[in-house]
């Protein structure tokens, strides 16, 4: 034996085991990539284009979400679990590519990669990594058994789990039996192989027989990591290679933050033209949806986050990508079929979702399903599929520009009460610095005007050079556009877009978070660039700058909007404006906020529920002490308040908009 510590390969096998091991290889492979294939033929070489484009922040992403899973290690316990399995499955991997090198290159040529030092520490690394591995594999084991309640105890599940523990196991047995029978200097760097080794050398079992066991265990061992192999374009262990691809593209998805795409221009579209919006069949998902599905680990984090799940509807962020997985899966073998029609998809589960994007938020690999969401609901909204009151809804919307169904007058009242507390409109101040958007609620809703008067009397005292857009302001059509109507959204928002460039760089504060959205976001596709301030920001500025404090020293909580602190990042902000107040905080809050149930347009029509979103949300801020539960939006505002009156608290729980504490 040679003095020079160096991996021996195929070691105690008889002369020919290598030959017959890539004989029994080449059916698995050719099953594996048979199914890559058949993967890969969807979205293959759209991914690669995408990543060719912008390499830099692919590789980017790809450090971000999948090498250092952030995402996943916001949950600790589940973290660390799957960095135990996703690091000690790679480390082996590449351990077994190097194995292969070492043996298929460089022995052939007379030389050795695996010997030296690098060997030694190779032996060592390889031991370290399969103890991670090991430990991933008994507690996620240990969390199914224990029926942790998102996870989905499915065959298929275990099997790859128990055949990884078996290749982990073996791996460790096959490495002590070797060092047991070929007693090498060097084993002490394999520190658990050679434990086992230790063990067996205090049981003194035959060498000779141990050498046999070796050979039945390690072809029993090769079979069954073949098999993973073969089966994992076919199983849930693809999520594994394409999520890391997928969570690297989430930086070019064509998609706004949190929102399904626009499939269309209306101003570029051709009188001509066939517009397809949304999806009846998978198969008319774009690649970039259809490589989400296969990115899905099913973990269950976005329905452990989901309102509407927890409200008891019909909806399960997780069931709705798994679905339209296992059919886009289906398509092939059967041809693809209407997700309607055939219940895959069903109208109480797609309108039940409220569009606050907790599922986005919690998915470790970046995946939206909200995205599906919208665009099924945008398929049935085309077809004319929708429910009486969304119809209703929509209809007033298109009759008389808001979906309260009211005339030009109702607003014409609402800006002349708010220039009776000193108001300016546009046309009276030209040379304001800020212009208010009052949007929908406050100008229709006598409740949500509150807010409104009570921005007009802080603007007007702290100073600050504002003024009213006027009769010219219209709905945002962003509620429309959750419906899925977007047709009629786009036609309000470029009607909007012509009002809101004349304003020449002036600031437009609104407090309203779903006309924030749209403002600042969503109108930038139709030639919209301008500064939006949500009231919430302003009144921080304003109270940091000692121009603004609070009424009354009250103790509060803050119920964070979702289209506030998840779709656009406000946080802090909020927070700066109740500076000097006594501050108790809700368990779930800032971008893990829990939704107050009305947005989605579930403010204007109902999803039956067991328990509503607003209900839950209100027994939670009630359960920190604070004499003030303070909202941040007007849907928010009513929602909670509605809540109260279920309650049965109406008048002995005070909700109020953070404007009114000043």
């Amino acid at each position: 034996m040679s003095e020079l510590p160096a991996r021996e390969n195929f070691a105690l096998l008889p002369h020919g085991t290598e030959l017959m091991m890539y004989l029994v290889l080449i059916p698995f492979a050719a099953v594996f990539l048979y199914g890559l294939y058949l993967k890969l033929s969807e979205y293959g070489l759209e991914a690669l284009r995408a990543i060719a484009r912008d390499p830099v922040g692919w590789l980017r992403n790809v450090v971000r979400y999948a090498v250092a899973q952030r995402r996943i290690l916001r949950e600790m316990g589940p973290g660390l679990m799957h960095l135990g399995l996703s690091y000690g499955i790679l480390a082996l991997f590449i351990g077994t590519v190097l194995v292969a090198i070492d043996f298929d290159l460089f022995e052939r040529f007379g030389g050795k990669l695996l010997e030296g030092t690098f060997y030694l520490a190779f032996e060592a690394t390889l031991d370290l990594f399969g103890l991670f591995l090991l430990y991933g594999l008994l507690v996620a084991l240990g969390r199914h058994y224990a029926g942790v309640r998102r996870l989905r105890n499915r065959v298929e599940y275990y099997s790859y789990l128990y055949g990884l523990l078996y290749i982990g196991v073996t791996g460790y047995l096959l490495e002590g039996v070797r060092l047991y029978v070929t007693r090498v200097p060097w084993s002490g760097y394999s520190f658990v192989g050679n434990s086992v080794s230790v063990a067996l050398s205090y049981l003194g079992p035959p060498r000779e027989a141990m050498a046999q066991l070796y050979g039945w265990v390690w072809w029993s061992h090769a079979l069954v990591a073949f098999g993973l192999v073969a089966s994992l374009p076919f199983t849930n262990l693809l999520h594994s290679v394409v999520a890391v691809f997928y969570a690297g593209l989430s930086h070019t998805a064509p998609r706004l933050p949190m929102i399904a795409g626009t499939p269309f221009k209306l101003q570029e579209l051709d009188e001509s033209a066939e517009i397809r919006v949304g999806f009846r069949k998978v198969t008319e998902l774009s690649w970039y949806q259809r490589m989400g599905l296969d990115a899905c680990t099913d973990c269950g984090r976005c329905e452990a986050v989901c309102p509407a799940f927890a409200a008891g509807t019909p909806l399960s962020p997780r069931m709705v990508v798994q679905k339209l997985r296992v059919e886009l899966w289906e398509s092939r073998r059967r041809g693809p079929r209407d997700v309607f029609e055939s219940g895959v998809l069903t109208y109480d589960e797609l309108f039940a979702c409220t569009t606050c994007a907790a599922c986005v938020e919690a998915c470790p690999v970046t995946i939206s399903p909200l995205e599906y969401i919208i665009e099924a609901r945008r398929a049935l909204t085309f077809e004319g599929r929708l429910e009486k009151r969304a119809v209703e809804v929509l209809t007033s919307l298109g009759r008389t520009g808001n979906m309260y169904g009211l005339p030009p007058s109702a607003r014409e009242e609402a800006i002349e009460e708010l220039r009776a507390l000193g108001a300016k409109t546009l046309d009276e101040n030209p040379d304001a610095e800020y212009v208010y958007w009052l949007g929908c609620l406050a100008t229709f809703d006598s409740r949500a005007r509150q807010i409104a008067k009570k921005m007009v009397e802080v603007m007007n005292r702290c100073g600050l050079n504002f003024a009213l857009l006027g009769p010219s302001e219209s709905c945002t059509g962003a509620e429309a556009r959750r419906i899925g109507e977007e047709g009629r959204f786009q036609e309000l928002a470029y009607a909007n877009v012509e009002v809101l460039k004349a304003l020449n760089g002036k600031k437009v504060v609104t407090h309203c978070p779903h006309c924030f959205q749209a403002l600042r976001n969503e109108y930038r596709e139709f030639g919209l660039e301008i500064e939006v301030l949500h009231h919430s920001v302003l009144l921080g500025r304003l109270v940091s700058e000692g121009k603004l404090r609070a009424r009354e020293a009250v103790s509060v909580t803050l119920h964070d909007s979702c289209y506030l602190a998840r779709h656009n990042g406000i946080v802090s902000e909020p927070r700066q404006a109740l500076a000097g107040l006594d501050l108790r905080e809700m368990r779930r809050r800032g971008r893990e906020t829990f939704c107050c149930g009305g947005g989605g347009g579930n403010y204007w029509y109902e999803i039956k529920r067991l328990k509503r979103e607003s209900v839950q949300r209100l027994e939670e801020a009630l359960s920190t002490g604070a004499e003030v539960v303070v909202s941040e939006c007007p849907f928010c505002l009513a929602m909670l308040e509605d809540a109260a009156r279920v309650m049965g608290l109406e008048g002995k729980v005070k909700v109020r908009d953070i404007s009114e504490l000043f």
